[in-house]
């Protein structure tokens, strides 16, 4: 492409302006889908280069030069390239998406998002990234590997005023728990399962069932959700009410009905979670749920999906949140507990395997939550976000281990990140 700027013969200018014009047009066949799909934004003048140390988890940030820059390009558009991780950033108070080489922690800006992600879903093949806000809204973004289009997806003409909860039923189609009135609460009573198609916006009912925090195994055979009720006063005249929580399970096959797995009643005032926030393994063997109890302490509990009884229980001192995620081949779930509920400054990575009931733990981390965890492709790495304890989300510190040890000596720095994900 040197040649355009100074042809040497008249054949010569006429073979590169042809060059140019198929590669003018192929830009504008790029650029013509990604609008169709409605992006919001995505960064200017391509990537922007982090330093090895990548941004420092105040915000701050060390701009320069990246030999091995982490990302791809596509008729001009960056892209995660295959294998790196896909990271929420903040810089100077606004939120990107960045993506950040596991091999040399280089990283380069993919999209500036105009909201503050609470928490990510990957699609089946991993193509797209499904993100909810930390606002309480009725809609969902959507974000795109292949062409760095990040979409919004409403539910707001369906009468949803508020998006709790998301996994993905397909590579396309999202299922959404959503309710029709405003502000999120502890016990979600109102929500309704939904199913939106990432691509065209598109949402109906999911079979007109009631519930929140779905989990599709990624297989696609299994449905894990909870549904919450009221279940009225506990006394005649006290303003303490019953909470009833319902663990089903469902074949995602035609003509299949919800099977209740467990069912618990518990007093509203002491934010009491029984079966919080299902997680199916790859092919919906076994599940992890885990119990909450006044925003101290959590109880993962690793169940059999079959059955709903309990292979596993451990226990842990928590700041009101459980983070788990399922390794892409046999049966490993990887979560992180604190252990003594005194003490705010030891957090240990975990890894169990249900098949051999063997649990596995790191040495104590540098920081005390664990904000966000994803095993590569091969599990053969697994990286991990963490945050000091009044630190937030998005200014989180990213690593990777080798899940086999869990030795810090295979701890690798990358900078700053929260929610990883790792790019298909």
């Amino acid at each position: 492409m040197h040649g355009l700027g100074g042809p040497k013969s008249g054949g010569t200018a006429l073979r590169a302006a042809g060059v140019a014009l198929v590669v003018a047009v192929a830009l504008l066949i790029s650029a013509a889908a990604a609008a169709a799909s409605g992006p919001v934004t995505a960064g200017a003048g391509g990537p922007v280069t982090a330093g090895a140390g990548g941004p420092a988890a105040t915000g701050g940030a060390t701009i320069g030069a990246a030999s091995t820059p982490a990302t791809a390009t596509n008729f001009g558009v960056v892209v995660p390239a295959p294998g790196s991780l896909i990271v929420v950033r903040r810089i100077s108070g606004q939120d990107s998406l960045w993506s950040v080489d596991p091999a040399n922690a280089m990283a380069s800006q993919l999209v500036t998002l105009p909201f503050r992600p609470a928490s990510v879903s990957q699609s089946p093949g991993g193509r797209r990234l499904a993100y909810l806000p930390m606002s309480a809204g009725p809609a969902v973004y959507v974000y795109d590997t292949k062409t760095n289009a990040l979409v919004k997806r409403s539910l707001a003409a369906h009468g949803v005023k508020v998006v709790d909860s998301l996994t993905w039923l397909t590579s396309t189609k999202l299922l959404v728990a959503g309710k029709a009135t405003a502000g999120r609460a502890f016990y979600p009573f109102a929500d309704r399962l939904w199913v939106l198609n990432a691509a065209t916006g598109a949402a109906s009912r999911f079979r007109n069932l009631a519930g929140t925090e779905p989990s599709v195994a990624p297989a696609g055979t299994i449905l894990a959700y909870v549904r919450l009720s009221d279940g009225g006063r506990i006394t005649s005249g006290s303003p303490m009410r019953w909470v009833i929580e319902r663990l089903y399970r469902l074949k995602l096959a035609a003509g299949t009905t919800p099977h209740l797995l467990r069912t618990a009643r518990y007093p509203n005032d002491l934010d009491i979670r029984r079966f919080h926030d299902p997680s199916l393994s790859q092919r919906g063997s076994y599940l992890t749920t885990s119990t909450t109890g006044s925003d101290i302490s959590v109880s993962y509990m690793v169940r059999a999906t079959a059955t709903g009884a309990v292979r596993r229980t451990i226990n842990t001192a928590l700041l009101g949140r459980a983070v788990t995620a399922w390794s892409n081949h046999g049966n490993h779930v990887a979560l992180w507990s604190m252990p003594l509920a005194d003490n705010t400054n030891t957090t240990r990575l975990l890894i169990y395997s249900p098949a051999t009931d063997l649990l596995s733990h790191s040495a104590t981390l540098s920081k005390v939550a664990v904000t966000g965890l994803a095993w590569s492709s091969n599990d053969a790495s697994l990286a991990y976000s963490l945050r000091g304890f009044t630190s937030l989300d998005d200014v989180a510190e990213l690593w990777t281990i080798d899940p086999t040890t869990l030795s810090l000596t295979s701890a690798k720095d990358l900078g700053a990140g929260s929610l990883p994900v790792f790019a298909p």
